[in-house]
C-alpha cells in the first residue's frame, strides 16, 4: 500500500478541521481536534510534496 495520501484526503482533513472548529457549541475538545486535524493535513501535504519531488528526481536521473 502506498504511504502517499491521495490529494482528496489532504483536502478532506482541512475541511473537517474547519467544520470541527466552527460547529456550535465551541468547546475545548473541538479546538484540540481541529488543531490535530490541521497537523495531519499539513503532514499529508508534506508527504505528498516529498513523493512528487522524489518522482521528479527519479525521472530526471532516468533521462540522463
Amino acid at each position: 500500500m502506498s504511504k502517499v495520501p491521495h490529494p482528496f484526503q489532504v483536502v478532506a482533513f482541512f475541511l473537517m478541521a474547519v467544520n470541527f472548529a466552527l460547529w456550535q457549541p465551541f468547546v475545548w475538545w473541538r479546538a484540540g481536534a481541529a488543531v490535530l486535524m490541521l497537523g495531519f493535513g499539513c503532514y499529508g501535504v508534506y508527504v505528498l510534496r516529498r513523493s512528487k519531488r522524489k518522482e521528479s528526481i527519479q525521472e530526471s536521473s532516468e533521462l540522463e
